[in-house]
């Protein structure tokens, strides 16, 4: 059993060895800014709080999405959109 182990652990490790060797990247990217202004980017996003990472996330996003409507705001806002709409369906 020890050596169906080992024989797996070298057949994943050898196949993620020959992957990173095949891998060229994108060679046609260019970039037009300089490493201190993409830094300075950076750092603008984060004092304006638009990167999210670590323990924040995902919760900071979930804080800044949008309330979710109640039923009955959902019934209202169909009432009225039928009132407008005379061949819309009233089956729902």
């Amino acid at each position: 059993m020890k050596t169906i182990a080992i024989a797996a652990a070298f057949l994943f490790a050898s196949a993620a060895v020959s992957a990173q060797e095949n891998y060229s990247g994108n060679t046609d990217f260019v970039s037009t800014k300089t490493r201190a202004e993409v830094k300075a980017e950076l750092k603008l996003a984060l004092e304006r709080g638009e990167v999210v990472s670590g323990e924040q996330y995902p919760n900071a996003i979930l804080d800044k999405a949008p309330q979710a409507k109640t039923r009955a705001e959902v019934k209202a806002e169909l009432a009225a959109y039928r009132k407008t709409k005379h061949d819309a369906d009233t089956s729902l």
